[in-house]
């Protein structure tokens, strides 16, 4: 009793499981440490907000001190 393989078609399904699998890795990937962009916009609004505490630093230093109340 002999059993024939086709190696082509056994071939193209594992590169099709193998490419599957490195797409599913990708997403978790993805999703787990986001992209490159995501972390660039993160940075990019840092960056906005501390110039903006720098540059209206004089302003801020001017607001009212809250004024704290003793305890009864």
């Amino acid at each position: 009793m002999s059993k024939e393989f086709n190696i082509e078609a056994l071939s193209s399904k594992l590169n099709k499981v193998k490419k599957e699998l490195k797409q599913i890795d990708t997403e978790e990937k993805i999703k787990k440490y986001g992209t490159f962009f995501d972390s660039k916009q993160e940075i990019i609004q840092l960056y906005l907000l501390f110039m903006f505490f720098g540059v209206n630093q004089h302003t801020i230093q001017q607001f009212p001190k809250p004024y704290e109340y003793d305890v009864d």
